[in-house]
């Protein structure tokens, strides 16, 4: 029979176990400055008893280069008033890995009371601190997703009537037409930045649909090459039977050309940007499906240090010179990802390159979305359309507009307003009203209550943001027509001769 282990024994293989799943390993520095590693201080370092000689310079050669004076600091300790300390450094595996340290010793001294040595534990606190960090982003983005919605709501509002001002002025015979063009660009590009934050705040109002990823790179990858320049070679790789996506697909063309120009960025002289595609099936946090397509983005630039990636999706954070980036782009595909059901994760190598995963969610069921842009203007035929708009200085130049595009515009900036004009005009066609109005009302619960008077009753939407109200959203179906602010009369008119079409169908 074979002997069973004795208590002591037992204790020891348990303390080991602990020490283990801790990730705590010790060590002793001794008066002649050699380091002793235990077992499991060689594991967390990556580094075999074999491969490491025990020389303080040996260690050095793992810590990261801007924590090494730290480091020397505590081993030039000679301060005979004190016997324990703490300090934090981080070292770099010889895998490449960073890993964060939380480090724990007491002085070892002679009968003189004389410093002659160290001995203590050291602990692998990566995941603590990658929480920790994960946390205080969480909290600032929540922070600035708040303050981005509220913003955006009113400053789209103010662009759509700038934009709207604009082309009503060019219905004169007398105008300067090249300063109006520069009103309507300022505008236009005023409306991309507000789109940028919500799309990091996860507030963009989408159009989802099906997307079959070959179809969109043969129309984008044209545009990325002209872009990027003759020096980069960008390579498309997807697999047979790729699985369609359910997203936005202005947004996601938007987000993918944004990492490739990123790309090109980090890209000195020639190299390659490679895009690839397979379908994979896994868990995701916080998320309900398991079938995506993964969209890989990857160079062969100068990548990035771990300190700049774990900054690099944070908002307005850039290492480009002024005037050269936002800093909005890696959140904005970020925010735009997660608002679709995905995840993005960043991946880097400083001189091998970067690598952005994008899971998009795979598409289950057939959903066609109506078109609203197009380069020509639909004029209606006298049709009524109710208006629900509570700011006070745009409701009056939707008015002009809708007037100037052949409709009969009638206003009303609530609920209780909105439906006392459908109880005394007779024969409205469409009401046009804003998602988000004062007072906390919301626009589709508004119009749910005009449709029960009028059930042949379309609608168009227009909005600055997404509500997060799951409620709104479910009203907001994939057959909704809805205008961004700020739009074009084009895109206007575009979006009244849909609804009055369907209307008619509908009759």
């Amino acid at each position: 029979m074979s002997q069973q282990p004795q208590e002591p024994e037992i204790q020891e293989q348990l303390l080991k176990e602990v020490f283990r799943v801790a990730k705590i390993g010790s060590w002793e520095m001794q008066a002649d400055d050699r380091l002793v590693w235990s077992d499991q201080t060689h594991e967390i370092f990556g580094v075999s008893s074999s491969e490491f000689n025990g020389t303080i310079e040996e260690f050095h050669r793992l810590v990261h280069p801007d924590d090494l004076e730290r480091v020397k600091l505590v081993e030039d300790f000679t301060d005979s008033q004190t016997n324990y300390f703490k300090s934090e450094y981080r070292i770099v595996r010889p895998d490449g890995d960073l890993r964060h340290m939380q480090q724990t010793a007491i002085v070892l001294r002679d009968k003189e009371d004389k410093p002659i040595g160290f001995s203590g534990v050291v602990q692998d606190v990566s995941e603590q601190v990658q929480t920790e960090t994960r946390l205080r982003q969480s909290q600032n983005l929540a922070a600035l997703g708040h303050l981005s919605g509220g913003v955006a709501h009113d400053f789209n509002n103010l662009l759509a009537g700038i934009m709207g001002a604009a082309e009503l002025i060019q219905s004169n015979e007398t105008y300067d037409a090249k300063l109006v063009q520069d009103i309507i660009g300022a505008a236009q590009r005023g409306g991309e930045l507000t789109q940028r934050l919500l799309a990091f705040a996860r507030k963009q109002p989408l159009i989802k649909t099906h997307i079959r990823l070959d179809e969109l790179f043969y129309e984008i990858v044209p545009t990325m090459n002209l872009m990027v320049g003759q020096d980069i070679r960008i390579e498309v790789e997807t697999d047979d039977q790729l699985w369609p996506i359910e997203a936005d697909p202005a947004r996601l063309k938007d987000s993918l050309i944004n990492l490739v120009l990123n790309a090109r960025d980090a890209i000195t002289g020639s190299g390659t940007i490679t895009i690839a595609c397979q379908n994979v099936t896994k868990h995701l946090p916080d998320s309900s499906g398991d079938a995506y397509v993964k969209i890989e983005v990857s160079d062969t630039g100068m990548g990035m240090s771990e300190d700049i990636r774990l900054q690099a999706v944070t908002p307005f954070f850039t290492t480009k010179s002024v005037g050269k980036g936002s800093g909005l782009g890696l959140s904005m595909v970020d925010g735009f990802v997660r608002q679709s059901g995905g995840r993005m994760e960043l991946l880097s190598t400083p001189c091998v390159g970067t690598e952005v995963v994008l899971y998009m969610p795979r598409a289950i069921a057939k959903a066609e979305t109506p078109t609203l842009k197009n380069d020509t203007i639909h004029y209606g035929n006298g049709e009524k359309i109710l208006v629900i708009e509570d700011d006070q200085a745009l409701a009056p130049l939707l008015q002009r507009q809708l007037t100037g595009l052949g409709y009969r515009a009638l206003l009303a900036n609530n609920k209780e307003t909105a439906l006392k004009v459908a109880q005394t005009e007779d024969d409205i066609k469409v009401v046009l009203s804003d998602i988000i109005l004062a007072d906390g009302e919301r626009g589709p619960f508004i119009v749910s209550q005009l449709t029960r008077l009028n059930p042949n009753l379309r609608t168009v939407f227009m909005t600055g943001f997404a509500p997060d109200s799951a409620e709104v959203s479910d009203v907001l179906d994939a057959q909704a027509l809805i205008l961004t602010k700020p739009f074009t009369i084009k895109e206007l008119g575009k979006a009244l001769q849909k609804a009055v079409t369907l209307e008619c169908q509908k009759a």
